[in-house]
């Protein structure tokens, strides 16, 4: 198979957001009962909350991952002024970032992501519910800021089949950093000139928009927002991914624009994990190259991407145990779950160094499982890893060898599994 991308624009009056407010075939997770916290299978998460102050964001039911790839960042981030002031005043009011807590913080009811990279950085955000297409077409919405300090520092949306998801999804090539993209899953993803574009990777092939089959689609992959709307980091314009086994819908309804609107080779999976991502590639460079970013700026810098009001519909939900602490290595190896492992568990993390091993409870130790990938990992790249837990499990240990750039390290740690517990 390979990628594609569609859409016609239509300008109407918009709804403005205020700022204050490997390699096998696996069966998706079985359908579970929604929690309490669904309005019956409709996933909405507001990212309520007015701290004071910028606000380090790490709910229980959602994996958080900030990922930094140069060994000089392992343990502090480069700095930047991230938007929103001390006192969460709005943009253009900036503080300072520079660590791994302060990359997802809150403020004024809505959660932000910011991270800086000479080399290459990223964010992933995951919630506890999968989007259901087996009955027809599901819908995801998220509210996002608009502004572009840089067209080096861009967001996506991964939609993966739950064995399948990784922490560290990554698209560009192998040099670059992590571990490729998933064996199986779509990616939509903001380009360089404002524009979203789809791929769909399915067996180790991909199929991007609007190049399959025979540019046959439907839909306006070349027009960037900035045409119908002035971007704004102040407020959070709503887009949209509609899909079924056999379309794909992206675009932002509220202007009746729609990048990709298609039919698409038919899926065979019917329920994906959603991750929201934000990339930092070096930033400062190229500026104002090949007419990027739109609107031209005096000086690239990092980016703050502003997020509110997620819906997923219809959901279905699995677990996320979230460990204490959640970074191990030749210091401090010993990582504790705040709850003990549920049935079918799944320990997930991203790992550097070789002949990485778990062991659960003081058990046997055992070669810690690397996910299939599009593409081999590189050695001086972190790994995304799925190891299978022992029901009841609450300590795991981590060992490795160093590798020729530094120590082994591990981080990102979490336990998922597919069973959900009545709040």
């Amino acid at each position: 198979m390979a990628p594609t991308t569609v859409a016609s624009p239509t300008e109407v009056e918009p709804t403005v957001q205020p700022e204050p407010s490997i390699v096998s075939t696996i069966a998706p997770p079985p359908r579970v009962a929604s929690p309490a916290t669904l309005d019956g299978e409709r996933f909405v998460e507001t990212f309520d909350g007015a701290p004071a102050s910028p606000t380090p964001w790490r709910p229980s039911n959602w994996d958080v991952t900030v990922h930094s790839r140069d060994v000089s960042t392992f343990e502090q981030l480069e700095p930047m002024a991230a938007e929103h002031g001390p006192d969460c005043a709005g943009p253009p009011a900036t503080h300072e970032s520079s660590t791994y807590e302060s990359a997802v913080y809150q403020c004024r009811d809505h959660v932000m992501t910011a991270i800086n990279a000479g080399g290459y950085a990223m964010i992933y955000l995951t919630p506890d519910r999968m989007v259901d297409f087996s009955e027809g077409e599901a819908v995801i919405q998220v509210d996002v800021s608009t502004l572009r300090s840089s067209d080096r520092d861009w967001w996506d949306v991964w939609i993966t089949p739950y064995d399948d998801s990784l922490q560290l999804p990554l698209d560009l090539g192998s040099d670059v950093d992590a571990t490729g993209p998933p064996r199986v899953g779509i990616q939509v993803t903001l380009a360089t000139e404002n524009q979203m574009k789809a791929v769909i990777w399915d067996d180790f092939e991909a199929v991007q928009f609007p190049d399959w089959p025979n540019d046959a689609v439907t839909g306006d992959t070349f027009t960037g927002y900035e045409t119908f709307l002035t971007p704004d980091a102040a407020r959070r314009d709503t887009f949209e991914i509609a899909i079924s086994r056999n379309r794909l819908r992206v675009g932002m309804p509220q202007y009746d624009f729609w990048w990709v609107d298609t039919e698409i080779p038919e899926l065979d999976w019917t329920q994906g994990v959603v991750q929201l991502g934000h990339h930092s590639y070096n930033p400062t460079k190229d500026c104002n190259v090949d007419n990027t970013p739109v609107p031209p700026v005096a000086e690239c810098l990092p980016n703050t991407w502003h997020w509110d009001n997620l819906v997923i519909d219809p959901s279905v939900g699995f677990s996320i145990v979230q460990v204490t602490p959640t970074q191990a290595d030749a210091s401090s190896s010993v990582v504790e779950l705040e709850q003990a492992a549920l049935p079918d568990s799944h320990l997930r993390f991203t790992g550097i160094g070789n002949q990485l091993q778990v062991r659960f409870d003081g058990a046997a130790w055992e070669d810690a499982q690397v996910q299939a990938t599009q593409r081999e990992t590189k050695e001086e790249h972190f790994a995304s890893y799925w190891h299978p837990i022992p029901t009841g499990t609450t300590r795991v240990e981590f060992r490795g060898e160093d590798w020729w750039g530094g120590p082994w390290l591990v981080r990102g740690v979490s336990a998922w599994s597919p069973a959900v517990v009545a709040n």
